[in-house]
């Protein structure tokens, strides 16, 4: 179980998305940028269930849809579970699927400087 820090919130996984980064970071071609050691649980983005929340998260409650591209520093959205900085989070938009909602994030973030709190609204 990952440890859940202050500003963490503990996510069950329910979808993961497979993109071209996980090829580049499992063939080492993103090294320079992010030297990852091995064995790693790979993933970086998922949609998922919050189990707890951080004792200085407020925006985030237990039972709530959430997905993520997870901080370059933290992935591994192939898990059951992951500890996530509540910053990384945005809350499942009811209109998304969980496979629709888990391949946004990566995608959005590079053609459009994403944030996920800007689909809170």
């Amino acid at each position: 179980m990952p440890q859940v820090g202050d500003n963490d919130v503990l996510v069950k996984v329910k979808t993961a998305a497979v993109n071209p980064l996980d090829l580049l970071i499992a063939h080492g071609d993103v090294k320079l940028v992010m030297p990852y050691n091995f064995p790693l649980t790979m993933g970086n983005e998922m949609v998922g269930v919050v189990e707890r929340v951080g004792a200085k998260v407020n925006n985030f409650e237990v039972g709530t849809q959430v997905f993520a591209r997870l901080p370059l520093q933290r992935i591994g959205a192939f898990a059951e579970y992951v500890a996530v900085d509540a910053e990384a989070l945005a809350i499942v938009p009811e209109y998304l699927t969980d496979e629709e909602a888990a391949a946004i994030p990566l995608t959005a973030l590079g053609r459009t400087g994403f944030r996920p709190s800007a689909l809170e609204n």
